[in-house]
């Protein structure tokens, strides 16, 4: 039997940026959705009397800013004593979800110096938001939610949380799985020079079994399946532009590894167009999929 605690609140870490400050604003209205607790939290690597007014005035200019666009939402504040990406992510233990401003680094500081922002996507146990915006910022609309599908347990934690913030959101939900050639080898070598109208409807409806469970529990969510030719950090670009949130999967690679092998969630946190959720593959997960692909 789990005995385990359900996961509640949104976790704000705010370093007085002003995309904190609008991740702030954001976390708000999506916890008045869900009817979730709000915890601004602003940390600092050491606990001195010098740190306690900067830190208030940080934490009182985000609570002013979320309650002026959202009310009857709990907000609390705190100011923990460590690194900010150590204290978010052991806060990411029992928190719904934890919201972050976007990363001031480009992809390949990343890989040279520390980005708190990719640590603790990298490391959370439960779903990370970077907020972005190319517009400011903008209540949660009717504008859709995209997600990334595979088809491996990767996206599963991604089409969960999908679905439940388009549920909550009553925006539509667009579920996107890209292809290119190499990636589709599996599916027959002769194919690969031939007309790719089966192939795409062959993975349209592997998407629409892989979503069918969830599409059951949420049955007024509108979903459209896309198969797009293109990388998927590409495809998820581009829809980006037009979406209120992109939600992805994630292995937790470190920026040196994803940077090798390719990270589509560390490739949207530094250059998507709009807020961006990442839900890394719990520990035991990565090991069940490690297992069935060395059997395979």
């Amino acid at each position: 039997m789990d005995t385990s605690q359900p996961r509640r609140g949104i976790v704000v870490g705010v370093d007085g940026s002003d995309s904190a400050v609008d991740a702030a604003r954001w976390a708000a209205c999506i916890a008045r959705r869900l009817g979730e607790p709000v915890e601004l939290v602003h940390a600092h690597p050491h606990s001195s009397d010098s740190t306690t007014e900067p830190a208030e005035a940080v934490l009182s200019a985000a609570e002013n800013a979320a309650r002026a666009v959202v009310d009857g939402v709990e907000i609390t504040r705190s100011t923990p004593s460590g690194r900010p990406d150590r204290v978010l992510t052991e806060m990411s233990h029992t928190a719904r979800m934890v919201v972050l401003g976007h990363t001031t680094t480009t992809e390949w500081e990343s890989m040279i110096k520390r980005s708190d922002v990719v640590s603790i996507a990298n490391h959370a146990e439960c779903p990370v938001v970077t907020w972005r915006s190319v517009d400011g910022f903008r209540v949660p609309d009717s504008r859709p939610v995209v997600v990334g599908v595979d088809g491996t347990e990767l996206s599963a934690a991604a089409v969960e949380h999908s679905y439940a913030l388009a549920a909550a959101l009553e925006a539509p939900l667009i579920a996107v799985h890209t292809w290119t050639e190499q990636s589709t080898l599996t599916y027959g070598e002769g194919s690969r020079f031939r007309d790719w109208t089966d192939y795409v409807e062959f993975r349209r409806n592997e998407m629409t079994e892989h979503m069918a469970g969830h599409a059951e529990k949420h049955p007024d969510v509108e979903v459209t399946y896309r198969v797009e030719r293109g990388k998927p950090d590409i495809v998820l670009q581009e829809e980006s532009k037009t979406a209120q949130l992109v939600v992805v999967g994630s292995h937790g690679r470190s920026p040196l590894a994803a940077a090798v092998v390719g990270s589509s969630s560390q490739g949207l946190i530094h250059h998507s167009r709009c807020p961006v959720m990442v839900c890394r593959t719990p520990a035991h997960d990565r090991t069940a999929e490690r297992e069935r692909s060395d059997e395979q």
